[in-house]
């Protein structure tokens, strides 16, 4: 299942004290990628940020963040994801995942699924998994036009598990950095993303 960025698209409410936090990522997403188009065959998003076990109050989720670098709006991205286990093997996914909703020019969109169908073939060592590679398939503009990955075979990320709290950081710190140098006399007030480290914690539902 794919969603916008924005948890009211995908059904999450978090506190009332991080609404306006998520409000400025929105705006400050827009603002932080490249300005200057790519080429049709270059990758047209960024594969951000993903883990396998992000752990929500209703189980682990598999969490994939991206950003659309082209100057055109996103209408919807699929991604291929392989799991790799304890012993570096990798696992194709049982599915494709895509993402349905509008992504503007430089925003950030994010696919959140429910662990439970992947996990069920692992059973116990799901847990154990290293992380995942993501590979982007295709891309759809709100033109028509589109992009597969027969233009660009190498539109792929790898992450870790275990660097998904720091990457969140490490990321989040560079949308603030940008958007308060864009903005002096507008900063970013605190972690716009702080909710997305351990979602379940954060309150998330």
């Amino acid at each position: 299942m794919g969603h916008c960025y924005a948890p009211q698209c995908m059904g999450l409410m978090p506190p009332t004290r991080l609404l306006p936090q998520l409000i400025l990522a929105l705006l400050m997403a827009s603002m932080c990628v490249a300005q200057q188009a790519k080429s049709p065959a270059a990758c047209p998003v960024k594969i951000a940020v993903a883990a396998t076990n992000v752990p929500f109050r209703d189980g682990d989720h598999i969490v994939v963040w991206f950003q659309n670098l082209t100057d055109q709006p996103v209408s919807r991205a699929s991604f291929q994801l392989t799991f790799i286990d304890a012993s570096s093997h990798r696992h194709a996914a049982r599915q494709e995942y895509v993402v349905d909703s509008l992504v503007k020019p430089g925003q950030a969109g994010v696919v959140t699924e429910p662990a439970l169908k992947e996990s069920q073939p692992y059973g116990r060592s799901w847990k154990s998994l290293r992380g995942l590679e993501v590979t982007v398939n295709d891309v759809a503009f709100a033109d028509g036009s589109t992009w597969t990955a027969s233009q660009d075979p190498g539109c792929q990320e790898s992450f870790l598990n275990t660097e998904y709290e720091q990457s969140m950081r490490t990321w989040n710190a560079e949308l603030r950095a940008d958007w308060n140098r864009r903005h002096p006399g507008d900063p970013m007030p605190g972690p716009a993303l702080s909710a997305w480290l351990l979602p379940r914690s954060e309150g998330w539902r």
